[in-house]
């Protein structure tokens, strides 16, 4: 053996565990828990394929998870474990399919979904984490929801609604097929779909961070503190735009599009419909 291949086969033996190394939890559980610490400011992010992921306050600052297997009647049911990742204080835990995808740590494309086609079974998350966490609610087939956790959240799905509530800082909530219903004690927020409704009501904002907010199919209403002001950009092909505050009209003024500022103009706001309607409403 010339010294390069010995070299690859070593570095197989090395890298092949690893690849394997991620533990496998709940296969033959139709409820599985976990239990655990993830310090505020750090992240508890959830992904799942086909079924919901729901949020909300734990009572004793750490986090409880429970994942509920469910079948349908009569049919087969599917071959799921979980994944736990720890990484920088961080925690991630994913919801796999007949192993077509591996956790890792990250954002939402830390979830590979790998041809999870012909899915008889679903996985209800319901996850209690500490007011100060950072939370990231993630699913393909089925609603997320966020309800008086989340020092910064992150909720999207494929096929549902996005429900976030009573968070305390920015949200980004998005989803294709469902509205998106966000209302929250503090902002900013931005917020899209494509079949359906985009309602945001913020109490306060914090930052001067922009927001963008967008549907196809649905209409936009956004609701901001009285004393807002930005920098909009309001566009809406079969609909109407209507705003509770009085706009500095940059160009020409349409009953379709709408370009400006508001007050000061600290932030850009943007809002788009094709089929539905655009209002900017005070809190």
């Amino acid at each position: 053996m010339n010294r390069t291949t010995l070299g690859a086969v070593i570095a197989l033996a090395i890298a092949a565990p690893v690849l394997g190394a991620q533990q496998q939890y709940g296969r033959d559980s139709d409820v599985w828990r976990w239990d655990g610490r993830v310090d505020g400011g750090r992240w508890m992010n959830v992904f799942n394929v086909n079924g919901s992921v729901d949020f909300l306050p734990s009572n004793d600052n750490m986090v409880h998870l429970v994942a509920e297997k469910r079948t349908q009647n009569g049919r087969e049911p599917d071959d799921i474990h979980y994944e736990v990742v720890q990484a920088g204080g961080n925690v991630t835990i994913c919801a796999i399919w007949n192993n077509n995808s591996r956790c890792e740590d990250g954002g939402i494309d830390s979830f590979r979904n790998r041809g999870n086609n012909e899915n008889h079974s679903s996985v209800k998350f319901t996850v209690r984490v500490p007011r100060t966490v950072r939370v990231g609610a993630h699913s393909v087939n089925g609603g997320v929801s966020v309800r008086d956790v989340g020092a910064e959240v992150h909720a999207n799905t494929v096929n549902g609604g996005v429900t976030v509530r009573n968070t305390s800082g920015p949200v980004r909530a998005n989803t294709v097929n469902g509205g998106v219903d966000v209302n929250t004690s503090i902002g900013p927020v931005s917020a899209e779909t494509v079949n359906g409704n985009v309602d945001a009501r913020m109490s306060t904002l914090q930052g001067d961070d922009d927001m963008d907010f967008k549907t196809v199919n649905g209409s936009v209403s956004i609701y901001v503190p009285a004393s807002f002001d930005g920098r909009f950009r309001f566009d809406t092909v079969h609909g109407g735009i209507d705003s509770d505050f009085p706009m500095t009209i940059s160009g020409k003024w349409g009953p379709r599009h709408a370009s400006g500022t508001i007050g000061n103009g600290t932030r850009d706001i943007r809002a788009s419909s094709v089929n539905g309607s655009i209002e900017l409403r005070r809190q």
